[in-house]
């Protein structure tokens, strides 16, 4: 199941001719071949582990397996699940020992590097699997696709992303079931919701979502319908998928997707933070959702947590296709609130300084400048602090967020108003916070400036625990369903 020899010489002179097309002219022909060498041997190094996984499952080697997985990694044979490697094993380990034997081979990789440390694979698979003496036939197989990213870690390039496509199918597929029941497995649960892949334009650029619909909504039945977003900086994996898993369960078609720039979406400068891009694409959304054919296109939300809160407001002032906006721990700035966060006038213009001198550098060079998202240590970081949610990998730590911030983005964030959307808001909503939370007097001072006064909840939480905290994530999205019910409801 190792890539044969052809299939390696072909992939490096197409990855070398693909190097030399990057290459600029004027990068020295040394530092081009050093360039070229190093894809060449990250290439290979990407093959290497995912067909380790492979390679590892077939010969029931975990720590194989174990170890070709990052910390986290979105699982996707359906609906996707963020796991650890060591769940992954629970669930792969007795399934496939019950099997007598199995084969994965895989070939037909495309590498394709979004970032220096950065990569996704497609490839074609073909499963055997081979179980002695059972009724309806010992063999049965299984084609189709697999879509995968890889980061590159200390200890080398890691799987983070895995989503198996089933294609052809062959033989005895009650394989899987009399496995499952030598295993002595009870058939896996079914969530509530199910999941649908999509990919929309927003200004030249492909994103990338899930839409989540109600496991029980009868076919054809129109929907009502909101977009999800998340923190600054975060992707669909974070809070977003929390809310939009328990919107849909509720009812609702729920779309979660990552901004330009983001996640598994299309677009650059890659991790910058800019609200104006942001509310394109949010807007892009409305249109997506607009023509989803499981969607009333009559009853559109949506919904914000944390800095996205400004965002949807920023949008719906200006499209009346949205009829209902909900706010999860809203942070919402304008100039003073902006300075009281970021060390008083001076620190506000030392970053946006920064930020301007990143962006003529990128504009000169191309090159980006980041800093860490989040960090306890590196003080030019976009958060300084024990911010535990970002640095835990149990929780939005995730190696699908990347925990980078582009210099660049400090003008458009800081300069942002978020406040000024809020006397032209019309639309019914929600704002559900805390008093522990992330700037609650520009919630305060929002709802104050709106034309129709929105309904406020107050919980107990800090800002963190609205990200991922059950508890809190289930109130804050009890109340929600509430509101959107309440707002959208069938005309």
């Amino acid at each position: 199941m190792t890539p044969t020899g052809a299939r390696v010489v072909l992939g490096v002179a197409a990855m070398a001719l693909t190097a030399c097309a990057r290459a600029s002219s004027a990068v020295p022909p040394g530092a081009q071949e050093t360039l070229m060498q190093n894809e060449t041997r990250d290439r290979a190094a990407i093959l290497e582990t995912i067909h380790n996984v492979a390679r590892g499952a077939d010969l029931r080697q975990w720590d194989t397996v174990r170890a070709a997985f990052a910390e986290r990694v979105v699982l996707d044979y359906g609906v996707p699940e963020l796991l650890t490697p060591e769940e992954i094993v629970s669930r792969w380990r007795p399934l496939l020992s019950a099997f007598d034997s199995t084969q994965h081979v895989v070939r037909d990789e495309q590498v394709s590097f979004v970032e220096p440390d950065l990569a996704r694979v497609r490839s074609r698979f073909w499963a055997a699997h081979h179980l002695a003496g059972a009724a309806g036939g010992e063999l049965w197989s299984l084609g189709g696709r697999y879509e995968q990213e890889l980061a590159r870690t200390a200890s080398g390039w890691k799987v983070t992303r895995m989503r198996m496509i089933p294609g052809e199918s062959t033989g005895n597929a009650a394989l899987l079931e009399r496995a499952r029941e030598r295993a002595g497995l009870a058939a896996p649960p079914q969530p509530a919701y199910r999941v649908e892949h999509v990919r929309f334009p927003s200004h030249g650029a492909d994103l990338v979502g899930l839409v989540h619909l109600p496991a029980s909504a009868p076919e054809g039945e129109r929907l009502p319908a909101v977009a999800v977003l998340g923190s600054w900086t975060t992707v669909k994996e974070q809070m977003p998928s929390l809310y939009a898993q328990r919107l849909a369960s509720a009812g609702f078609a729920a779309l979660t997707f990552d901004f330009r720039g983001f996640g598994e979406s299309e677009g650059g400068p890659r991790h910058e933070e800019s609200p104006a891009r942001k509310i394109e694409d949010i807007r892009a959304a409305v249109d997506f959702l607009s023509s989803h054919a499981a969607v009333d296109a009559r009853r559109l939300g949506l919904v914000g947590v944390c800095a996205s809160s400004g965002y949807i407001a920023a949008e719906v002032v200006d499209d009346p296709r949205v009829r209902s906006v909900v706010m999860v721990a809203p942070w919402l700035h304008d100039a003073v609130l902006a300075a009281s966060v970021y060390g008083g006038a001076e620190g506000v213009a030392y970053r946006v300084h920064k930020g301007r001198e990143a962006r003529a550098a990128f504009a000169s060079t191309g090159v980006v400048r980041y800093v860490p998202a989040v960090s306890t240590t590196d003080t030019s970081a976009a958060m300084v602090g024990p911010f535990d949610y970002y640095l835990d990998a149990r929780r939005g730590g995730i190696p699908q967020w990347g925990n980078r911030f582009a210099v660049m983005s400090w003008p458009g964030w800081l300069e942002f108003d978020a406040l000024a959307s809020a006397p032209r808001l019309r639309a019914p909503t929600l704002i559900v916070h805390s008093e522990e939370g992330a700037i609650p007097d520009g919630a305060r001072r929002f709802a104050a400036a709106m034309p129709v006064a929105p309904r406020m909840v107050w919980a107990a939480g800090t800002q963190f625990h609205f990200y991922d905290d059950p508890a809190t994530v289930d109130r804050a999205t009890q109340e929600a369903a509430a509101h959107l019910r309440a707002t959208l409801a069938a005309r």
